[in-house]
């Protein structure tokens, strides 16, 4: 995994922020997503949100946390977070990995046009952390 100039001043101001740790950053036009170490969400969260909040007023940007898990599948449910997945099944076709997602129908309708969007946020996360070619939601 290569990080640009960018990713990496945002992964330092992270650390300086909320002086937890975070294995990766994804930037995108009005967002960033923060991959928070197991266990530190917590300390990145801050209380009350109050550090979630100082970055948003520092990049300008509103800020999503993504706890990492070593496990593939526990991984990716925590991209959805906080919708309900019932299951994530990583099966291996022709040679490429797929993840198939199975959200609760309630949570589905509630992420609403946000779905797409956390599609193809797993999508990079995954491939990046696990070699996962493709996160498909059934």
């Amino acid at each position: 995994m290569r990080l640009t100039t960018k990713e990496v001043q945002y992964l330092s101001l992270f650390g300086s922020v909320t002086g937890a740790f975070s294995k990766d950053c994804i930037v995108g036009r009005r967002t960033v997503v923060f991959v928070v170490s197991e266990g530190d969400m917590g300390q990145a969260i801050g209380k009350g949100g109050k550090n979630v909040k100082r970055l948003e007023e520092i990049l300008g940007k509103k800020v999503e946390l993504v706890e990492y898990s070593s496990d593939p599948a526990q991984f990716i449910k925590n991209v959805f977070s906080p919708a309900n997945v019932e299951k994530v099944n990583v099966v291996e076709r022709g040679g490429k990995k797929i993840a198939y997602v199975i959200l609760d129908g309630k949570d589905r309708r509630a992420l609403g046009r946000r779905l797409d969007a956390k599609v193809r946020l797993a999508r990079a996360l995954a491939a990046r952390h696990f070699g996962i070619d493709n996160v498909v939601v059934a």
